[in-house]
């Protein structure tokens, strides 16, 4: 099953470029992502009602090929591209009215119990034979990189608005605090192309969180850490 939806860019998910931003881009992502499993019934609040479970994102990559302005209308289509027995790939695709593509994402997650936090296989928590994998439009494959030895350049904590209804750290709250290690020009004039998360252990509220970062001429690389243990790791292309 492939869910789509016409999604109007709105003045909360712009930047000061007045596109859609990098932020807006993972909440729009994360919405179609809960909204086509709604539909299959296989949604966090589902699984978490009937099976004491939730899901959580291990990794996303998104390549962004293009700007979406304020006002702009767009077709947004998510679908499951891979089932397995622990995880799951749902691939996401925003595109303009002409039938451009402005941004492509595959994003792995997995269903945890709520009760020891451990992995539950995918058929306990309503993955059935029902429920297949579309063709994926593009070939998009998660990197292998290394967080260590990378320069401290922040520290946050999160807060009560950061935190989702699985009580810990929101994906996109992380996102968020990895690109207010950027001034607004950078984010103008060095417009992010691609960017890999890597969501390693989960945080909680009141947590203070370590943020490490790397920059290069074209890639960047960043980690955030919990009393040295890594939650996030991140690779950002430009």
């Amino acid at each position: 099953m492939i869910y789509t939806k016409q999604q109007m860019v709105g003045s909360y998910m712009i930047g000061a470029d007045v596109n859609l931003s990098v932020i807006g881009l993972f909440g729009l992502v994360e919405s179609a992502i809960t909204e086509g499993m709604g539909v299959l019934k296989i949604d966090g609040l589902t699984i978490k009602r009937e099976y004491n479970a939730f899901w959580v994102f291990t990794k996303n990559r998104i390549k962004i090929f293009g700007k979406a302005p304020w006002g702009e209308v767009l077709t947004v289509q998510s679908f499951i591209s891979n089932v397995s027995i622990a995880k799951l790939d749902v691939d996401t695709v925003l595109k303009k009215s002409d039938g451009s593509v402005i941004a492509y994402s595959r994003c792995e997650m997995c269903p945890l119990d709520a009760a020891t936090g451990r992995i539950k296989r995918t058929s306990a928590v309503g993955v059935n034979e029902t429920i297949v994998a579309e063709k994926p439009l593009m070939n998009i494959a998660f990197e292998k990189f290394d967080d260590g030895d990378l320069p401290l350049v922040d520290s946050v904590t999160v807060r009560s608005t950061n935190v989702d209804y699985s009580n810990h750290c929101n994906n996109v709250e992380y996102l968020r605090f990895i690109l207010n290690t950027y001034t607004v020009a950078e984010l103008i004039n060095k417009p992010i192309k691609e960017i890999e998360v890597n969501y390693v252990n989960q945080s909680y509220e009141g947590d203070t969180l370590s943020v490490y970062k790397t920059t290069g001429d074209n890639r960047d690389l960043l980690s955030l850490k919990k009393n040295d243990q890594t939650v996030i790791k991140c690779v950002i292309s430009h």
